[in-house]
């Protein structure tokens, strides 16, 4: 079986789909979203955005729905920040404007250097690329479901909990 991943793994590198490079440079990654603290808790979330909706994560975890955000020009119709009960926000997800996807991409290059992972559509524009930064956060980029999902340093026990929402497309936002 790991023989298989590998094969497919070196199959796609040579295809030009798939790439591995250095992780981002040290000190690099995301303190905050949109002015929202990794860390932070519930209650001050809600202080800085009044308007959201509680929710509960598929796992359970609080979670925070922030609508109409927007910042230097990308414009973001719906955010989720998720909770953890010891580590305050480690999880944000972020589905931007379809044509914001190239600025959105360009933003995390510019902020994280070129991804740790990623793939390539067709016409050699990214398609998914994933970050795994020296602080143990961990930024995805889907341009195919519009998506921009952030993991904090201490939100380990939360990727589940994304993949969850994922998998069934009804529950990511």
């Amino acid at each position: 079986m790991v023989f298989r991943v590998a094969g497919a793994l070196v199959m796609l590198w040579t295809t030009g789909c798939y790439t591995i490079t250095a992780p981002a440079p040290h000190g690099v990654g995301f303190r905050s979203f949109l002015g929202i603290d990794f860390g932070s808790s519930l209650r001050s979330t809600r202080k800085y955005y009044p308007t959201g909706l509680n929710e509960a994560s598929p796992l359970g975890y609080a979670a925070y729905h922030v609508t109409d955000l927007s910042s230097e020009g990308v414009s973001y119709p719906d955010v989720i920040y998720e909770f953890d009960g010891t580590n305050g926000m480690q999880v944000v997800i972020a589905r931007y404007a379809p044509s914001a996807a190239d600025a959105v991409l360009e933003r995390l290059r510019r902020v994280l250097g070129e991804p740790t992972q990623h793939t390539l559509t067709q016409d050699q524009r990214m398609s998914y690329a994933l970050w795994l930064t020296p602080g143990g956060e961990e930024v995805r980029f889907d341009r195919t479901r519009h998506l921009l999902i952030v993991i904090g340093p201490q939100g380990a026990n939360l990727k589940k909990d994304v993949d969850l929402r994922l998998d069934n497309s009804s529950t990511i936002l």
